[in-house]
């Protein structure tokens, strides 16, 4: 270490000292210094400095081009096409350096490109030598070392061998120096010697890399390393044979295509060779020489015996190596079948593979030539890249010569030399500029086609603005249209054709496009000069040539004007004589003054002469059709001046639908009245098309003749239809609540009337059987659809056994609440004990009133609608009273008989059709032979509902009021007599006949089943129907829900003595006169009460009366024991149940209280029957609160 006088101490050393130091070392001879140096250390063993994929697959540095790893590889590497990895070529080397540790002058194998990178540690100096100074500074080694050189020709090839760089300046050779530090990567040059030494410890990592650029280095380096027999590392002829098949790009074929020829012509003329050594001993047609094989097919009498194969198969390098020169012979090389050494055409034969002669080498079939590919096939593939590398080229010859050709180039051959460049996938020169003449020339197009072939409109509907209606960018795209349809641009797309210099049909149909427009001008200046001699289709033939141009000319707006006004005349008088609308006529003048024809035109005057008395027409018309009583004799004179003057369409459609709904309306009317009077019945009209058509009529501001007389006989229906809704206790009902009532009625009296509906054992719902029995058992047990209770019908919801007979009975029947039922509470039906009350919904007709209601129906002028389902109601009530004929006999009946007495008045008491005679003839006998209450049932005349009855309309309002009288109601709100107004509505509230008074709504009503007689008809209408009362009865009681029947005298029912219930002769009894109100009395059989204490024999347990506070027999499903309330959690399993599903919760009590509405009842019958109060009632408060509030 030096020392410094300046900062008197030792100086540091410097890389400058270090750097002379090596270089003393280097030169000095007698001094000796030992280094270690970890060189060509493989990555693949002991791992690389950079991150790899395998290792390191999220590092972003492990596929970074820069990465050594990664670098040899790179897509524009030619390394990428060698199939295998070289070790230190393709794959990185380590080096691990020390103080003074060399690498001596070299430069890469096969003169690739090298970079090295180094990660840590001290400095590295690089000394280079440019590739252009290699022979220079290898003459200069040679000079240095002579003696050197000859014992070891491969010298520079052992990296043993050091110069310094002054020497090697002074001997003209350029060398570069330079320091490497960690972090920094070197790059080395093909052909560049370089040599270096390490100043202290390091790390660097080195790997080889061939841009496209090396590939004439990279032979070069192939010759020398053949030239010295020294091994090389890959196949270079491989290596471009495979590019070639990889890329086919122009960009490879560049710098391929250079190569690939050299290839092929050494390798042609090295085979050429070959061939002319092989044929010189002697000539004969050789099968290796394809064009003797082609010119003559005659082997010749000396036949080639040498060996000779063409194989595109790949084989291994060894196969392929040259084993005197130790190249690899890729496209073709000699084996010696003796020895199976491989040579190269340059030495084969020459050198000893076997003991035999050059002559026996080259001639004899122990040697064999083998071909990889063709002198034919090498060439294809030569050529072909050689093709693709000279297409930029060709298609600039092509552009060049059509410019070179033509003047005025086509532009359709300008567009497919566009169309040829852009398919090249390699940057062509001409081609900005080919297009940008090209796209200058399209624009031109364009703008002629406009004229030429495309219409004005079609360009305005593929506007955008156009079809979004934009207003400002419409109006800017109408000042362009404006623009382009000058005449102006036709002339200068011309003269801009010129200036461009191309050629195009466009530019000659533009110029013909001009000429006709010449043309045409001149033309319609003639014929707008002399109008008077061309008719209207000349002129608008003429205007149509115009506006074929599709530009603006002066002269097709005056053609179309002229024209215009002549068609407007010949329309004119066209439709003089023709019927016009008032609307025709005013569109007509419009036109006429939007077209400028003048007023003194005779046609024009005309025309608004007709205008006017067309106006005073619609004013009249609209007058008539406005007053609440129409004239229809003006209408009809009217509707018949319209045939002369042009009126309104829908005026006239008004006019003449006035007068035909009153022509219509009146036939109808006349019509149906004829009709009613017809003395068939089923030729009469029915009741809804009359009621339909009278409703119709408020349509009409006038009723035609004949509607009175037709409403006279709508009431009279109507009243018939009244007396059928008294029978069922539906009188505060609307009317077309009676057909739905009927239906209800009908449909429940096919499950009450059903005669396949036997007497049987009591049966116990499905619900309550939990022990299984077989299914013959079941069969024998149960009937086909086990069906209880008085309605006859399937188990569902809550089930209510009798504790004496034993029925199930539905709760919903009953009006009993399930929240109300207890485990231990008994139950006795109505039909064991007459005093239990059996809950209706509304009143049973009896059926003798139902056939008498029948019967009226020949008088009514229409046919009801109920005729069906009446005759259906009767049908079946009397088909079940035949039935019942051998039942209702009192002197054959017997104990054993109450069961089966019991089944049968059960399915009386349910029917909603009243059988009297039977029910009282059941209720006395049952009565007899199984008593229950002390007294005897009394005589039942008459079954109502025991519902509580809805307020009517003027009983609501005079609760409302406080009013007990009707007549203290204000004037405004009491009935009024009936009449036929526009609107008619089906009411009871309607008649001609005297009202009685109207009582307040009751407070509290309980109405029953009861003996008494009440009328079916109003307070002034007599029964026709004669009740005969039986003989009295020993005794009579008195009960709470039942109580005898007194007749009182009338003209219809003879004396009977108040005390003497009884009631009328059965229909099974001979000689009855039910019907006959003029008949003469019968006695009927009388019906003892039978006391169960009057009775002879033993004395009867007082247990089996029902006790005063009526117990119920009831249990809850899941328990065991005989008398349970069964629930069933399903609908009922017929379709006809009436009221769908049960809801017993809806139950508030366990015997519901008769004024409860609940149960099954036709609830549709009273929901139209709530709908059609529910206006009355809301307008009736409204009355009556304005009444209030103004008293």
């Amino acid at each position: 270490m030096s020392f410094d006088p300046v900062l008197n101490c030792k100086r540091a050393v410097t890389e400058d000292d270090v750097e002379r130091e090596f270089w003393r070392l280097v030169e000095s001879i007698t001094e000796m210094v030992e280094v270690e140096y970890g060189a060509d250390i493989h990555s693949t063993t002991h791992g690389s400095g950079f991150p790899t994929t395998e290792k390191n697959p999220l590092d972003p540095y492990s596929t970074d081009p820069w990465n050594l790893n990664i670098l040899p590889l790179h897509p524009e590497s030619l390394f990428q096409h060698i199939k295998t990895d070289i070790s230190g070529m393709t794959v990185p080397w380590l080096y691990v350096g020390m103080c003074f540790s060399t690498f001596c002058w070299h430069n890469e194998d096969h003169y690739s490109y090298s970079c090295n990178y180094q990660h840590f540690g001290s400095t590295k100096t690089w000394y280079g030598i440019p590739g252009a100074d290699a022979e220079r500074f290898e003459q200069a080694m040679r000079q240095a070392v002579p003696e050197l050189f000859e014992t070891q020709p491969d010298l520079l090839f052992q990296l043993v061998t050091l110069l310094p760089p002054d020497q090697l300046k002074k001997a003209g050779v350029n060398v570069y120096a330079l320091d490497q530090r960690a972090g920094q990567f070197v790059i080395t040059f093909p052909q560049a010697y370089h040599a270096g030494f390490n100043h202290g410890f390091n790390f660097n990592e080195a790997v080889n890399f061939a841009p496209h650029d090396w590939e004439p280095f990279g032979e070069a380096g192939v010759e020398r390393l053949q030239a010295f027999r020294k091994q090389p590392c890959f196949s270079h002829d491989e290596l471009l044979m495979t590019a070639s098949g990889r890329d086919s790009t122009i960009k490879a074929a560049k710098w391929l295509a250079p190569a690939l020829e050299r290839l092929r012509d050494r390798e042609l003329q090295q085979r050429t060779d070959f061939l002319k050594r092989h044929k010189d001993f002697h000539d004969h047609c050789c099968k290796i020489d394809n064009e003797a094989r082609v010119e003559s097919r005659v082997e010749s009498i000396h036949s080639c015996k040498l060996g000779f194969e063409t194989d595109e198969q790949p084989a291994s390098e060894v196969e392929n190596q040259c084993s005197y020169c130790k190249a690899y012979s890729y496209l073709s090389h000699f084996r010696c079948n003796s020895s199976s050494k491989v040579m190269c055409l340059l030495h084969a034969g020459s050198y000893e593979c076997c003991e035999g002669s050059e002559e026996q080498r080259l001639t004899n079939a122990n040697h064999t030539l083998r071909y990889r590919f063709s002198d034919d096939v090498l060439r294809s593939v030569v050529q072909k890249v050689i093709d693709r590398a000279g297409m930029p080229e060709a298609w600039q010859e092509k552009l060049d010569k059509v410019l070179d050709e033509e003047p005025r180039p086509s532009l359709k051959l300008l567009r497919s030399l566009v169309s040829e460049g852009e398919r090249i996938p390699y940057e062509l020169p001409g081609l900005l500029d080919l297009k940008a003449f090209v796209v200058r020339c399209n624009e031109w197009v364009d703008d002629a086609m406009n004229y030429i072939t495309r219409k004005q409109q079609n360009r305005r509907k593929n506007d955008r603005a156009w079809r979004k209606g934009n207003s400002a960018k419409a109006a800017e795209l109408e000042e362009r249209d404006r623009e382009l349809r000058k005449v102006e641009n036709i002339h200068k797309l011309l003269a801009a054709a010129e200036e461009i210099s191309f050629d195009c049909p466009e530019i000659t149909n533009l110029s013909q496009r001009s000429e006709a427009i010449s043309d045409f001008q001149r033309d319609a200046r003639s014929a707008l000069m002399n109008s008077g001699l061309h008719s209207t289709q000349e002129f608008e033939d003429l205007a149509v040539r115009g506006k074929d141009f599709h530009v603006d000319i002066p002269e097709v707006e005056r053609l179309e004007k002229v024209v215009r006004q002549m068609k407007w005349n010949d329309q004119a008088r066209e439709r003089k004589n023709m019927l016009q609308t008032l609307a025709d006529v005013a569109a007509l003048i419009e036109t006429a003054v939007d077209i400028g024809i003048p007023e003194r035109n005779d046609l024009l005057m005309h025309y608004r002469e007709q205008e006017e008395q067309g106006k005073l027409w619609e004013s009249k018309a609209k007058e008539l059709i406005s007053v609440e009583a129409v004239h229809y004799q003006q209408l009809e004179a009217l509707s018949n001046q319209a045939s002369s003057l042009p009126v309104s369409r829908e005026t006239l459609a008004a006019v003449d639908a006035i007068l035909t709904k009153q022509r219509e309306a009146h036939r109808l009317i006349m019509s149906m009245y004829e009709r009613c009077k017809d003395p068939d019945l089923r030729r009469r009209p029915k009741y809804k098309d009359v009621r339909d058509v009278l409703d119709g009529l408020s349509e009409l501001n006038s009723k035609p003749a004949g509607t009175i007389d037709l409403e006279k006989e709508i009431k009279r229906h109507e009243d018939w239809m009244r007396k059928g809704k008294k029978l069922f206790g539906k009188a505060n009902a609307p009317l077309h609540i009676l057909q739905a009532h009927m239906n209800h009625v009908a449909d429940h009296n096919q499950y009450c009337f059903e005669l396949q509906d036997k007497p049987r054992m009591p049966v116990e719902p499905s619900s309550r059987e939990h022990t299984p029995v077989d299914s013959q058992e079941v069969e024998d047990v149960r009937s086909a659809r086990d069906v209880f209770c008085m309605c006859r019908q399937s188990e569902a919801g809550m089930m209510i056994e009798c504790e004496l007979c034993h029925e199930w009975y539905h709760g919903k029947c009953l009006k009993i609440a399930r929240g109300k039922v207890k485990e231990d509470d008994k139950y006795t039906c109505p039909i064991c004990d007459w005093r239990v009350k059996i809950p209706r919904d509304a009143a049973r007709p009896k059926l003798e009133d139902l056939q008498d209601w029948q019967n009226d129906i020949v008088n009514l002028p229409f046919q009801p609608e109920e005729e069906d389902t009446l005759d259906e109601i009767i049908t079946t009530a009397q088909n079940f009273r035949d039935f019942m004929r051998p039942y209702i006999n009192p002197v054959m009946t017997t104990p054993e008989e109450v069961t089966t007495q019991r089944f049968y008045l059960r399915k009386i008491e349910g029917a909603e059709v009243l059988l009297a005679y039977e029910t009282n003839f059941f209720r006395q006998e049952l009565h007899k032979w199984a008593p229950v209450a002390p007294d005897a049932p009394p005589v039942l005349e008459n079954s109502f509902s025991t519902r509580k009855p809805r307020p009517t309309k003027q009983q609501k309002m005079m609760t409302q009021l406080g009013i007990d009288n009707p007549d203290d109601l204000p004037q405004q709100f009491r009935t009024r007599q009936h009449n036929f107004s526009k609107a008619r509505k089906g009411s009871d509230a309607q008649s001609n006949k005297s009202h009685q008074p109207l009582q307040p709504a009751p407070r509290h009503r309980n109405r029953s089943d009861t003996p008494h007689s009440a009328s079916t008809g109003t307070g002034t209408e007599p029964h026709t129907h004669s009740h005969r009362l039986p003989a009295a009865m020993s005794s009579t009681h008195t009960d709470p829900t039942y109580t005898a029947y007194f007749p009182s005298a009338s003209p219809h029912n003879h004396h009977h003595h108040p005390a003497s219930p009884g009631y009328g002769p059965g229909p099974y009894l001979p000689n009855h006169h039910a019907h006959n109100p003029h008949s003469g009395l019968m006695d009927s059989p009388g019906f003892a009460p039978r006391s169960p204490l009057s009775r002879s024999g033993p004395p009867i347990d007082p247990n089996l009366f029902s006790p005063s506070n009526n117990h119920f027999a009831v249990s809850m499903s899941g328990h065991g024991h005989s008398h349970m309330l069964s629930p069933q959690h399903h609908s009922f399993s017929s379709g006809h149940q009436s009221g769908g599903n049960m809801d017993n919760n809806i139950f508030d009590d366990f015997v519901a209280d008769p004024s409860d509405d609940i149960g099954g009842r036709n609830e549709a019958a009273e929901a139209l029957e709530d709908r059609g109060r529910e206006d009355e009632d809301e307008q009736g408060r409204m009355f009556a609160d304005e009444y209030l509030n103004h008293n």
